[in-house]
């Protein structure tokens, strides 16, 4: 028993290292695309750079398990879902709409994927679940909303974040599969250089011509280095190693933390203005959170 709880603890923390680098992925993100990256060559290298790096290291040490050839369409479907059609829904998304619009819609997710869980797993949906994401969702807009409370609607902005979240849902059924057969590290490795070609044609046709006006300083490699390394290899394989110790449903209401982490860290540096309400956005936020995992234990076997 001891040993067990032991795993869940650890699984809260690797949930919290997660979500803290996504949360500095977007200061990092900003960063670059100041300097005139594009969208598609600042995933595409940060996935080329993960893959090169953990494939080796993990190769070395002997510890990257080799996919079974049944297993090969689920592996294609996971980095379909994640990170390619997420990405193309969330980033396409945020070009149409406000982002505090598209911070609430993406803060949705728990619910959808709670709902997926139920259909194909046969999940429970719990009501203190389900109680705490609505709490987090309105900390969330209180955290994203302007100051004068105005939201734009988009119809194409938001079937586009519409995409995002069911990527995000199909994501985690495909995970959920896999890490029943093979480690967290072996499942973010492979996802990360399965999407590479994914992402090819959309740079060799929307961005290569830019290339030759990029800032390659040392500011704009470090952000690379740190979205490679920390956000597409590290905090996927603490996502991954978390959900398999607490479930996705439990783990994927913890996303909705990262607009803290950003905000905090923007702020710190001058980007943001740290005013009253998104400080009570931030209690709101985590009270959700801590509310939807007060039952954890009474709902493992």
């Amino acid at each position: 028993m001891k040993k067990n709880d032991n795993k869940i603890a650890l699984g809260y923390v690797a949930i919290m290292f997660a979500m803290l680098f996504w949360g500095l992925s977007f200061v990092w993100i900003k960063h670059l695309l100041n300097n005139n990256f594009p969208v598609f060559t600042i995933v595409f290298i940060r996935l080329v750079l993960a893959s090169a790096v953990f494939m080796t290291l993990l190769k070395c040490q002997k510890k990257l398990q080799k996919i079974d050839r049944a297993d090969y369409k689920d592996f294609f479907l996971l980095a379909f879902f994640e990170p390619f059609l997420y990405f193309i829904g969330e980033d396409f998304g945020l070009q149409q709409v406000d982002a505090s619009f598209a911070a609430v819609i993406i803060a949705l997710i728990p619910i959808v994927i709670s709902i997926t869980m139920y259909f194909y797993e046969h999940a429970p949906i719990r009501w203190e679940f389900v109680v705490g994401t609505v709490i987090s969702v309105v900390g969330v807009l209180m955290l994203t909303m302007s100051a004068n409370g105005h939201i734009d609607f988009n119809l194409k902005g938001t079937l586009l974040l519409g995409v995002a979240v069911l990527a995000a849902s199909g994501y985690s059924v495909q995970l959920t599969r896999l890490l029943k057969k093979y480690s967290p590290a072996t499942v973010t490795t492979w996802q990360n250089f399965i999407a590479i070609p994914m992402f090819l044609p959309f740079v060799l046709i929307f961005d290569v011509r830019h290339w030759g006006s990029l800032t390659w300083d040392a500011s704009a490699v470090f952000s690379l280095v740190c979205l490679a390394l920390l956000c597409s290899a590290g905090a996927y394989m603490l996502y991954s190693y978390s959900v398999k110790q607490l479930t996705v449903t439990k783990t994927s209401i913890f996303t909705n933390l990262i607009p803290i982490v950003t905000l905090l860290a923007a702020a710190a540096i001058g980007q943001e203005i740290f005013t009253q309400t998104k400080f009570w956005g931030i209690v709101v936020i985590v009270a959700g959170v801590t509310f939807s995992q007060m039952t954890v234990r009474t709902m493992r076997r």
